[in-house]
């Protein structure tokens, strides 16, 4: 009596998954039911990253999807490493050079500060200056992290950038 219950449900199968239409519709529904549960389980946060063009030297937006973590510097810091990584498209210029790296990250009430390694410094392929691209940086830190207000750029140390002020500091970095 199991026997013909399974024959049965065995026989149903065959006949169905014999249509490749029907084999199609499955598999795709399995891989729909798949995504969907990654998207609900996993705690994926969207983030904003902004690139100069090669060709046209206009800023290109990227989207990239990853975990926050627990407090605010961490969020900043995963944040600024995948910054680092560059762009994920071939005609995005990288705004640092790729052996540049996050030293410190420290958030004091609405103000970050961020320290690169001295090889942050170097210039990278492309025509766009030092300080328009540090400006970029800055912009999409204070779009992606709403209760950043001002950033202050340090590159081995020594200052080089900070939104939201009258004067500008006279090092260069492109000399």
């Amino acid at each position: 009596m199991k026997n013909d219950h399974v024959s049965a449900i065995i026989s149903w199968f065959k006949r169905y998954f014999g249509r490749s239409i029907n084999r199609r519709l499955t598999i795709l529904a399995v891989l729909l039911l798949v995504a969907s549960i990654d998207i609900l389980v996993t705690p994926k946060k969207r983030f904003l990253f902004s690139f100069y063009s090669a060709k046209s030297t206009t800023a290109m937006v990227e989207t990239r999807f990853f975990n926050p973590g627990t407090t605010k510097e961490d969020r900043l810091q995963h944040y600024i490493e995948e910054y680092l990584l560059g762009p994920t498209m071939v005609d995005y210029l990288p705004l640092f050079p790729q052996d540049a790296r996050v030293d410190t990250v420290l958030i004091r009430k609405d103000h970050a500060y961020i320290n690169l390694s001295e090889t942050a410094a170097l210039p990278v392929p492309g025509s766009v200056p030092f300080e328009k691209r540090e400006g970029l940086f800055a912009a999409m830190i204070m779009k992606n992290f709403q209760s950043i207000k001002e950033v202050s750029l340090f590159i081995a140390g020594n200052e080089v950038y900070r939104t939201n002020t009258d004067q500008k500091i006279k090092k260069s970095v492109d000399k």
